[in-house]
């Protein structure tokens, strides 16, 4: 324990310096008073031994017989070095030893006069009765300052002695009254820190010591904050943690914690041959849902149809959301049809049941898209893969189910994993003639119906594939529009189209008009109207020549959108046509209220309009609508001599066809201008075949 002490003692920077300082202190304050003292003790004894040689010689003097005097052998000592007596008359009558300087005494009249060496020159006048003399004598100290150096020496040590004392109790004062309660107070915290093995330590238990209770306190004080504080990291963990793997609006796994989950449930079927069913359920038309009714509302459903998916849990494995309105879940121990129709039939019967939110009756209706491990993977592939390839596969079983019609489930096959094969093979095809320029853009003509003359021509693009040769349109563009390339394509066609007809005006066909197609991508992307204007500005094309041709569908998709957007376009100085029209579904209330030029019918009711009164019908209600709206109507799909001579009797405007050209390159359709209605060129569908026939043919006159 004394070790422990010291080792604390000795590691005391403080305790040290408080030792020094009494130490120290207490050593000047004893010489700061003893010195003084010692001092003066020495003069004491000095005078003292002054006066006993004078009280010594005056006896000698005159007490003892004269005779007595000429023995000097008593007189001078160890003390009384030297001596001189004068009579009365100042004439000598002792000289012995180290004479004194009498003269300089008698001259200064002082009684005392040091000298060096610790000797002492006195004068003194000796009286008895009427006798009197003169003495001066030699007195040396050296003894008596040497007994005061040693008493000196012994205080100024028994001095140094008190004070180490002091020190020495000063330390162990301290020792006991602060170093061994702080070192207590030191283990415990290191104790509680270590017992607590990384985490917030406990409070502290400490020794009853009033000087160290207030500090103690603090420690326990910080402590139970730091364990308050640790406790609200805990819960923020918590939540943070659940936030990063759960879905914030349905409280659903998210797509992070389901990826971890599928990898376990891949890993675990493999090892233990245990099959499972992976389900993707999307809700359809939800953005038009949520146009209709508003995010909040859409937000609503979306998290009705996570808790009524979540109470199915007794049944299936797992539901997590993916995004937006898609979810999807996992059924284990299972991989059998009749299993996994059950339980898309039971996701669907659920998620379109209706219920009521503030005021609305809302009703939704998923697609599922079904696929099973290991049935639909590829065993070859590494756990990861597999389940990449279980969710791609069941997205695909989802598309297929919303390219059928929506409001169903499908099982995934090799057919769709085919279809998704060739649809991504014609992606990256298209990418790639995006950058190789494959695309060529062929002309049909228009033709006026009453004088025969041409108006112009539609824009269609070819696409001539370097090893399928030409694709057609329809199986290329809606892959296009969906892979989002439709924009750069679209504006390719409107500048290529707009720069050939620029030539064929400088060529002397100076009224042609040229239709160019637009998607409804590019009519909703914003960007419609800067586009057009570019083309024109760099094409140094008139406004009034190029006409722009939108769908029905497109029109109807957002129709006081629509309106504004027509109306800057048709401000512009562009004609506009409705393309397709009669197979949509457009408003007649809407119709009038479209700055449009032209109507198209659709290629379907000229078809038949020979043998069928229903398409005789409509085209002639399609006809009326445009005379009464005062637009003009152009008919699609004119293949004979008797279609069109029904048309003019019926006043149609402009007809399009086979009967008059098939679509060509521009350089044929230069050729086929300059022979029309003389002669006209019969082209083939790849524009590589050119043969001359007479007009007669065409309209039988």
């Amino acid at each position: 324990m004394i070790r422990n002490a010291l080792d604390k003692l000795s590691s005391s920077r403080p305790a040290q310096k408080l030792a020094v300082v009494v130490l120290c202190s207490v050593f000047t304050a004893q010489l700061l008073i003893l010195l003084p003292l010692l001092w003066v003790r020495h003069h004491q004894t000095v005078d003292a031994l002054i006066a006993q040689e004078r009280n010594s010689l005056q006896n000698i003097i005159f007490l003892s017989p004269p005779e007595s005097l000429r023995n000097t052998e008593g007189l001078i000592n160890t003390a009384l070095v030297g001596l001189l007596i004068t009579d009365s008359a100042g004439n000598p009558v002792i000289a012995e030893g180290a004479l004194p300087e009498f003269e300089n005494l008698a001259h200064t009249g002082k009684q005392t006069s040091s000298s060096v060496s610790g000797l002492i020159d006195v004068l003194w006048f000796l009286e008895h009765n009427e006798t009197r003399v003169l003495a001066a004598a030699r007195i040396s100290t050296s003894e008596l300052l040497t007994k005061s150096m040693i008493f000196t020496v012994l205080v100024i040590f028994a001095s140094l002695l008190i004070s180490l004392i002091a020190a020495i109790v000063t330390l162990w004062g301290t020792n006991r009254a602060y170093i061994y309660p702080m070192a207590e107070l030191a283990t415990s915290l290191r104790a509680s820190r270590e017992n607590s093995k990384g985490n917030v330590p406990e409070k502290i238990d400490y020794p009853e010591t009033e000087d160290l209770n207030a500090l103690a306190d603090e420690f326990n004080s910080l402590i139970e904050a730091q364990q308050r504080s640790s406790r609200q990291v805990k819960v923020k963990q918590q939540y943070l943690e659940f936030a990063a793997h759960h879905d914030p609006l349905t409280h659903l796994p998210n797509r992070l914690m389901f990826e971890d989950k599928l990898k376990r449930t891949v890993l675990n079927a493999l090892e233990n041959s245990e099959p499972f069913i992976v389900y993707l359920v999307d809700l359809d038309n939800f953005k038009f849902f949520n146009d209709q009714y508003g995010h909040l509302v859409g937000d609503k459903m979306v998290a009705e149809i996570g808790n009524r998916l979540q109470s199915m849990m007794q049944d299936i494995d797992l539901v997590a959301r993916l995004d937006g309105d898609e979810f999807v879940v996992i059924q284990k121990n299972t991989d059998d049809r009749q299993s996994a129709e059950e339980i898309a039939r039971r996701i669907m019967s659920m998620a379109i049941a209706p219920y009521e939110y503030r005021g609305f009756t809302l009703k939704a209706a998923v697609s599922v898209g079904i696929s099973c491990f290991p049935k639909d993977v590829n065993d070859s592939h590494d756990e990861e893969l597999m389940g990449e390839e279980i969710v791609n596969n069941a997205a695909v079983a989802l598309q297929e189910a919303k390219s059928n019609g929506k409001n169903q489930y499908q099982l995934f096959n090799e057919k769709m994993r085919s279809r998704l094969t060739a649809r991504i093979r014609m992606e990256q095809d298209l990418k790639l003639a995006l950058q190789e320029n494959q695309f060529e853009v062929y002309y049909q003509p228009k033709i006026d119906i009453a004088s025969r003359k041409v108006t112009g021509a539609e824009a269609l693009v070819r696409w001539k594939h370097p090893t399928r040769g030409f694709v057609s349109p329809e199986e290329f563009v809606p892959v296009a529009e969906e892979a989002g390339m439709i924009i750069e394509l679209g504006e390719w066609i409107l500048r290529t189209a707009c720069k050939e007809i620029r030539k064929l005006h400088q060529l002397g066909f100076g009224n042609l008009h040229i239709a160019v197609n637009i998607s409804t991508v590019q009519f909703t992307d914003g960007n419609l109207l800067p586009m057009v204007s570019k083309a024109l500005k760099d094409t140094k094309l008139p406004p009034r020549f190029l006409e722009l041709e939108i769908t029905e569908s497109a029109v109807m998709h957002d129709p006081e959108e629509v309106i504004n957007s027509l109306h800057e376009l048709s401000r512009f100085g562009l004609g506009l046509a409705i393309d397709d029209f009669g197979t949509g579904y457009s408003s007649l209330a809407y119709l009038k209220r479209f700055p449009v030029h032209t109507l198209k019918i659709d290629r379907a009711f000229i078809t038949d309009i020979s043998s069928d009164s229903d398409d005789v019908a409509i085209v002639e209600a399609v006809l009326g609508l445009g005379k009464h709206f005062n637009m003009k109507v152009v008919a699609e799909g004119v293949e004979d001599e008797d279609q069109l001579t029904f048309l003019e009797i019926q006043g149609c405007d402009i007809a399009q066809g086979y009967f008059i050209s098939k679509p060509m390159p521009v350089a044929i359709f230069l050729a086929w201008l300059r022979k029309w209605p003389q002669g006209t060129y019969e082209v083939s569908d790849q524009g590589d075949n050119v043969v001359p026939m007479p007009p007669a043919r065409r309209f039988g006159t």
